[in-house]
C-alpha cells in the first residue's frame, strides 16, 4: 500500500480539524446554538405573552372606563354645597333649556351614588342640565363616579370656574358654604381655582353680606367685586340692616330683576345715603324722609303727592297732637304748619 506523502497528510488533518468544535484553553465546549425551529417557537411564545398582557390591559381599561347612562332625573339630588343662586331672570338657563329641547342633552352630568339615600344619586356637576331634564320631562344622561366629599366639591367648582358661569357673589357664597362644612383652604382654593388670599377676600365679602341678603338680591351677573365692596362698606352704617329689610319687603324690590335689586340695595345704604339718610316710604318712592342733624324733612318729587299732602296736612297735624308721641314730647300745643 502506498503511503500518503506529507502534503496529503496535511490536507487530511485540516479536514478533520474543520469538523471539530473549537475548544477553549480550559477544555470546555461552547454552548450549543438553538436551531431555527427552537428560535421560531421562542419568538411565538414571546408574542403570545405580549398579546396576553395587552388583552389584560384592555380589559382593565374597559372595566374602569366611564359609561353614560340615561336615568330618571327624579333619582338625583343636588350637591352637598350649592354654588348657584336661583333666579327667575336667568337668561343663560333659558338658553340652555331651548338648546336641549331642540338638540337633546349633549353633555352628561357627573354624579355619585348618594352617600345616605339608597337608590339615589348626588350631583357633582350639571345642576342646570338636571333642572332642564326635570322641566322638560326628559331622561337624564349621567356619568356615575366614585367621589369623596372633597372630590365632589372640587369637581363642582372647577366645572364652572373656567367658563365664568358663576358670578362674583355666587363664588363668594360657594366659598362660605364650603368653609361652613369644614373644608380647608386648600380645598377651597382647588375648587375655585384661586389662591388663598383670593379665597380670604371672597369669604370676607360673603360673611359681611350674610346668606339672607345674598339670597334676597340674587346672583347679580352684571355686578363685580368693587360694587359689592361698596355695599359691604354701606352695611357698616347704623341701621343699614333695618333699611334693607324694609326695602326687601317693598313691591319695587320684589318685581325687580337681580341686578336692579342690587342697585336698590346700594342706593339704600351706599355712600349717598350717608349724607341724606333717606329711605323710601313706599314701593313707588313718591316721598322719603331726609335727616340732617336734628332737622327732618319730608321730600317728594311727585306733584300729585305734594297736593295731596297739603290738603291732608291740617288733619294729620290734629291727629298728631292727640297721639302718644306728641304728648310724650310736649309738642301737642306747639305744632305748626
Amino acid at each position: 500500500m502506498t503511503k500518503p506523502d506529507g502534503r496529503g497528510r496535511d490536507i487530511l488533518q485540516g479536514l478533520v480539524a474543520a469538523g471539530k468544535p473549537n475548544r477553549p484553553a480550559d477544555g470546555s465546549f461552547p454552548p450549543a446554538r438553538p436551531s431555527g425551529a427552537v428560535k421560531a417557537m421562542s419568538l411565538g411564545l414571546d408574542r403570545l405573552s405580549a398579546e396576553a398582557s395587552q388583552a389584560r390591559a384592555l380589559r382593565e381599561e374597559l372595566a374602569s372606563r366611564e359609561t353614560t347612562q340615561e336615568l330618571d332625573p327624579g333619582l338625583f339630588s343636588p350637591s352637598i354645597v350649592l354654588d348657584r343662586i336661583p333666579s327667575t331672570s336667568d337668561s343663560r338657563f333659558q338658553e340652555l333649556k331651548a338648546a336641549i329641547a331642540e338638540n337633546g342633552q349633549q353633555i352628561p352630568i357627573i354624579a355619585r351614588v348618594h352617600p345616605t339615600e339608597e337608590g339615589r344619586y348626588q350631583i357633582a356637576a350639571g345642576h342646570r342640565r338636571w333642572r332642564v331634564a326635570l322641566e322638560l320631562g326628559l331622561r337624564l344622561r349621567a356619568i356615575i363616579r366614585k367621589l369623596s366629599d372633597q372630590e365632589l366639591v372640587v369637581l363642582q367648582g372647577q366645572e364652572n370656574g373656567p367658563r365664568e358661569d358663576l358670578t362674583f357673589v355666587e363664588r363668594a357664597r360657594f366659598a362660605m358654604q364650603m368653609e361652613s362644612r369644614g373644608f380647608d383652604r386648600e380645598t377651597l382654593s382647588a375648587s375655585l381655582s384661586v389662591d388663598k388670599p383670593e379665597v380670604s377676600r371672597l369669604l370676607t365679602v360673603a360673611q359681611a353680606l350674610g346668606e339672607d341678603l345674598i339670597m334676597a338680591i340674587g346672583p347679580a351677573p352684571k355686578i363685580g367685586r368693587p360694587r359689592w365692596l361698596q355695599l359691604v362698606k354701606g352695611l357698616e352704617q347704623a341701621g343699614s340692616r333695618d333699611r334693607l329689610n324694609e326695602l326687601a319687603s317693598s313691591s319695587a324690590f320684589e318685581t325687580a330683576d337681580t341686578d336692579e335689586r342690587f342697585a336698590l340695595a346700594l342706593q339704600t345704604v351706599g355712600p349717598a345715603s350717608r349724607k341724606t339718610k333717606h329711605r323710601p316710604l313706599s314701593s313707588s318712592r313718591v316721598a322719603w324722609v331726609e335727616k340732617k342733624g336734628s332737622n327732618i324733612r319730608l321730600v317728594s318729587d311727585n306733584a300729585d303727592f305734594a297736593s295731596f299732602l297739603q290738603r291732608r296736612l291740617p288733619t294729620l297735624l290734629e291727629e298728631f297732637k292727640g297721639s302718644p308721641e306728641a304728648k310724650s314730647n310736649g309738642t301737642s300745643k306747639g305744632a305748626r304748619h
